[in-house]
């Protein structure tokens, strides 16, 4: 018996597999013992429908030094997702970190369709001055009103949400406006924020928060099909 369970052990830690039969996962051993990251991929697989995976080619795991400098426990760059070991905590984390990056792979390929009509802009915009509003009221230092209106991720907006204002503050302030107070750094953030919540939690939440991701969804997930 012992055999056997270590048999399925190897197996389920292999260096390498294939992941939807075309996507490759490389150095599946770096991960902690306690992740299945074959059983996170397939129970993925039955959330997210295949074709949103096109602008995938391999899932890379490692300690790259390039994540290592800006703490980043995943990253898509280059039809890859790569992923840093050491900052894994547990299964779900990891789950709700590749279909972020899912999202931004569909950034990717499919940038007119999600931003062409400008909608996602208008509606991240909005909220973005919701959240100024929000934070005038606060005894804490206010950002210039231009980095409100800024939709690219800045180091200098996220470290003054993060320290300055400080996520438990940032959560309250947004409940009902992002789906998560990480959504609200950069728009790319934000439409990821919203397609991990769509396939981890609960998509009317996203139709109820941000009715534009979730009709951009939608979309990808009919219109993209037959492409």
């Amino acid at each position: 018996m012992s055999e056997y369970l270590k048999s399925l052990n190897d197996k389920r830690r292999s260096q390498h597999f294939l992941w939807d039969n075309r996507i490759n996962v490389y150095n599946a051993q770096e991960l902690p013992d306690n992740i299945n990251i074959e059983a996170i991929l397939d129970e993925i697989s039955d959330m997210v429908p295949s074709h949103l995976l096109r602008g995938i080619e391999s899932i890379m795991i490692g300690a790259f030094e390039h994540m290592r400098v800006k703490e980043l426990d995943a990253l898509y760059s280059d039809n890859a997702i790569y992923i840093y070991p050491d900052y894994v905590r547990d299964e779900k984390d990891l789950q709700d970190d590749i279909v972020h990056e899912v999202a931004h792979s569909l950034e990717e390929i499919y940038p007119a369709d999600i931003y062409g009509d400008g909608q996602i802009e208008r509606e991240f915009i909005i909220k973005r001055m919701q959240l100024y509003n929000a934070l005038k009221h606060e005894e804490i230092t206010l950002f210039p009103r231009d980095f409100f209106l800024n939709m690219e991720y800045s180091v200098e907006f996220d470290t003054y949400l993060y320290k300055t204002v400080g996520y438990p503050l940032l959560a309250a302030l947004t409940t009902n406006m992002f789906v998560s107070p990480y959504g609200a750094t950069s728009l790319r953030e934000y439409f990821a924020s919203g397609f991990e919540e769509y396939y981890m939690k609960s998509p009317e939440y996203v139709k109820k928060i941000s009715p534009q991701i979730y009709r951009k969804i939608v979309k990808l997930e009919t219109d993209m099909e037959e492409i």
